[in-house]
């Protein structure tokens, strides 16, 4: 049924990480789908450009934004060009490890599933432990889109997110920022024809002085979107 796929890298500033975060992607096992590659970066200003534009493989493909408007703008640059079958979020990072795509690709091909997360929270794979303000506010806002969408998410903030190509190219994505996540989550929840399902993901994390980019006042973006997106179209 599904013979492509695409993963879609936004990128801003990760000199450091994102030639070999692509190297890692383009080495995974992708359940036998045709892979291809697209790269938004986000007008980076520390040479993640010149990494990105030295790159010489056919199956990767990089657009450069003028301006950052944010995570959610780069990733709806990002969608314009992606074609497979799924498409899947992937950050530069090198938190989230592409060693995981079988786990989010197979429910899609045994379980007819529209929508997959990987959460880094059940604890049932290497997780790096770090401080605990992220996970207080994960769990938070997680529980309040239970709440308000009567389902059973255990991370709505997770960087893993693939879906069928139908369902993320017909969504009228309005983020910029990283409040892309909930309302995609507030989105797929209210359609109660969509299949959706989680796996448990493997989870590299790193701190701020490492360059993680969400800050505190996300948190409320957050759960200013999931209300938004409970009482609005």
């Amino acid at each position: 049924m599904y013979k492509s796929l695409t993963v879609i890298i936004p990128v801003y500033n990760e000199k450091d990480t994102v030639k070999e975060c692509i190297e890692r992607v383009l080495k995974a096992d992708t359940c036998g789908l045709t892979l291809n590659i697209i790269v938004s970066d986000n007008n980076s200003t520390d040479g993640t450009k010149e990494i990105l534009k030295s790159i010489n493989d056919e199956k990767v493909k990089c657009y450069f934004k003028e301006k950052n408007d944010g995570k959610g703008s780069n990733i709806k640059n990002a969608l314009q060009y992606a074609i497979g079958d799924l498409i899947l979020f992937q950050d530069a990072d090198l938190e989230y490890h592409p060693e995981n795509f079988p786990d989010l690709i197979n429910p899609f091909i045994k379980n007819n599933a529209d929508v997959v997360f990987g959460t880094r929270l059940t604890g049932s794979k290497i997780t790096k432990i770090l401080g605990w303000p992220n996970l207080v506010g994960n769990k938070t806002f997680t529980l309040l889109a239970n709440i308000l969408f009567n389902k059973i998410f255990t991370d709505i903030a997770t960087g893993y997110k693939i879906f069928t190509n139908k369902v993320i190219k017909t969504m009228d994505i309005q983020s910029d920022g990283f409040e892309i996540e909930p309302e995609i989550t507030a989105k797929i929840s209210k359609n109660s024809q969509l299949n959706i399902y989680e796996v448990p993901i493997t989870i590299y994390s790193r701190n701020y002085n490492e360059g993680k980019k969400v800050r505190w006042w996300d948190f409320f973006i957050y759960i200013y979107t999931l209300i938004k997106w409970r009482i609005f179209n």
